[in-house]
């Protein structure tokens, strides 16, 4: 998680636009930052009526969950996205460890399933946001995304870390390939509210898309993808969407966990803010 980030970035914007006559007025400001942004993590929950059909909305499976600590309630994978845009990160989130257990979160649309169509077929929104004006530099938590149709046996999109140096973490995306949470999130609910249309146009919702047809039967994290599933997912669709932090799966290229941004400063990784649909039928 990027809290201490995020919050040096409402404080900067607040410093930059409005005059202070007296340095001791800083503090007050910082304050009334650092209060802002709690809030935005205590969105009201009323907007979860709005949710489209779109949105996955129940959690299968989360072992990180506890109500009680800070960002570790499951419900906020599913209440809504609520990105902020290029240069900040939602704080409105489900938030996964970097390893073992907890670092898997795994979703579903209650009783639809997600098949493939013409393009992409879902977005995952987590809260990864640009570095000031450099589109190349964002702080990220990368993520592995799965789907199934049993619940045991998954299959994914043969994700690359690409950096030329594999022991030095990038924070350019272009290095990243086939991950989540690697592109800002524009969508928000409350503010910027999109129809179907535009939500599955990244330019306009940010996000990470997906597109069954790049399914991969790769099974080197040893999920149980056989060519026949990876085939039957394609033709059939999939019911269950599982994501882990990277930092908890072995990048091949240097048998070692894929590496972890130094922005994440609570000991957490992957930072889930909801995922999104396109094509949803019955079971």
């Amino acid at each position: 998680m990027r809290r201490k980030i995020i919050s040096l970035f409402i404080f900067l914007t607040i410093y930059n636009c409005q005059n202070f006559s007296d340095k001791k007025n800083i503090n007050k400001e910082l304050g009334l930052a650092l209060f802002l942004a709690s809030r935005t993590n205590s969105t009201n929950n009323s907007s979860q009526s709005q949710i489209g059909k779109e949105f996955a909305d129940t959690v299968t499976l989360a072992p990180g969950h506890d109500p009680n600590v800070e960002y570790q309630d499951k419900s906020k994978a599913v209440n809504g996205v609520r990105g902020q845009g290029c240069c900040a990160g939602s704080l409105d989130v489900f938030s996964l460890a970097t390893t073992g257990t907890k670092a898997t979160i795994v979703l579903e649309w209650e009783g639809k399933k997600i098949i493939n169509g013409e393009g992409i077929d879902f977005i995952v929104f987590e809260n990864p946001f640009q570095n000031g004006t450099n589109v190349n530099s964002i702080f990220m938590e990368p993520s592995i995304v799965e789907v199934s149709i049993d619940g045991t046996n998954y299959c994914g999109f043969d994700p690359k870390y690409e950096n030329s140096d594999q022991n030095t973490y990038s924070k350019n995306p272009i290095h990243w390939t086939r991950f989540a949470g690697i592109n800002p999130v524009k969508y928000n609910i409350d503010t910027n509210p999109l129809k179907e249309n535009d939500l599955f146009n990244l330019s306009k919702s940010g996000g990470d898309g997906f597109d069954l047809s790049l399914l991969s039967n790769d099974n080197s994290f040893n999920i149980g993808c056989t060519n026949a599933l990876k085939n039957s997912i394609q033709n059939n669709g999939f019911i269950y969407l599982r994501i882990t932090s990277a930092t908890a799966r072995i990048n091949s290229n240097t048998g070692n966990n894929f590496l972890q941004d130094n922005g994440s400063l609570d000991g957490k990784s992957t930072d889930i803010d909801g995922v999104a649909g396109r094509y949803i039928i019955n079971r």
